[in-house]
């Protein structure tokens, strides 16, 4: 076999590397043999500059007092003052159409907000939205775009204040606690009064967060776990959690046993740890059969969370609110 010189061996390898799509490198360019040369590893390349959106880009106040105009005439029925939306119509702070539009200023506000109401989009005066000038629709663009500013930079307009809480009307609040949300099933004159609740709790955004999302109280999950296969062992004494009527609680029974109803300190797939009327800490096996019934007192709330509409949530908590001093009303 005829040997292969220096000369047919970088011939080869200089195809190969082109083949791969990779350039063949000198020495020389990678800065000599072992130990460098002055030439050294070659700068990597900086990298493009990201282009950044403003913060809060600009607007033009005349047009957003233009597009205001409109936006009462056309929009605040479904969509709300600010557009945060209303029972009738959805939030355009979160609109993808809202938000590519106020991203693209140097474009030209309107340029993502126009195409869309040119397709369509009911208004509240029976306006074709398809009829609305290139000069209307960028005073809504405008008008929009400052009040997503005003929502996600925590203007004044949206910082949460008690005047602008308390929009609600006190007389149908009143109504609806007597009536239709059936509050005066549990609360009385005699059992879980509501009187000088305003007095008690002096914060609107706080009373209002009772109402839907009441804390249930019980015993916390106290204790650590134990290891698949062994029961739960606390790292430090237990103490039993103070009485409390809206702790919850679970009721456990045993296949073929009777009931026990306590509050649960721990549970996982193989045991459960409850508090003993006797104050003591006990564990039991979980076995076949065995059925385990979880009783929140604060249920009710739970579901009434989910079917309370803005209007019925801002008039019950303008009525909760006049209830001071002792007052039921």
């Amino acid at each position: 076999m005829k040997p292969i010189s220096k000369l047919t061996t970088k011939t080869i390898g200089g195809a190969l590397l082109l083949a791969l799509g990779m350039a063949p490198v000198s020495f020389a360019q990678r800065g000599g043999g072992r130990g460098g040369g002055a030439g050294g590893p070659a700068a990597a390349p900086a990298a493009a500059a990201i282009p950044q959106i403003s913060r809060r880009p600009e607007t033009d106040q005349a047009l957003v007092e233009q597009g205001k105009a409109i936006w009462g005439r056309e929009c605040i029925t479904c969509h709300g003052t600010n557009a945060r939306g209303s029972d009738s119509g959805p939030n355009l702070i979160r609109s993808e159409t809202v938000n590519y539009d106020r991203s693209k200023p140097a474009a030209g506000y309107g340029t993502v907000l126009g195409p869309f109401l040119k397709k369509g989009h009911p208004t509240q005066s029976g306006k074709a939205s398809a009829s609305f000038t290139d000069a209307e629709i960028l005073q809504l663009a405008e008008f929009l775009s400052e009040k997503v500013s005003d929502t996600m930079r925590g203007s004044p307009t949206y910082i949460v204040l008690p005047e602008n809480l308390l929009t609600g009307d006190a007389k149908a609040g009143e109504a609806f606690f007597k009536g239709e949300g059936t509050c005066v099933e549990c609360h009385t004159s005699t059992t879980r009064s509501l009187a000088g609740i305003a007095t008690r709790i002096n914060n609107p955004q706080t009373l209002q967060g009772m109402v839907v999302y009441p804390a249930a109280g019980g015993g916390g999950r106290g204790g650590g776990r134990g290891g698949r296969g062994g029961p739960v062992v606390p790292a430090t004494p237990l103490a039993p959690p103070a009485p409390n009527p809206n702790a919850v609680t679970t009721t456990i029974t045993p296949a073929g046993g009777k009931p026990i109803t306590a509050i649960v300190q721990d549970e996982d797939s193989f045991y459960i740890s409850y508090w003993d009327t006797d104050g003591s800490l006990k564990t039991m096996k979980k076995t076949p059969g065995m059925k385990i019934v979880k009783n929140n007192p604060m249920q009710w709330h739970v579901d009434f969370s989910d079917r309370i509409t803005d209007k019925q949530m801002h008039d019950l908590t303008a009525y909760l609110w006049t209830l001071k001093d002792g007052s039921s009303k």
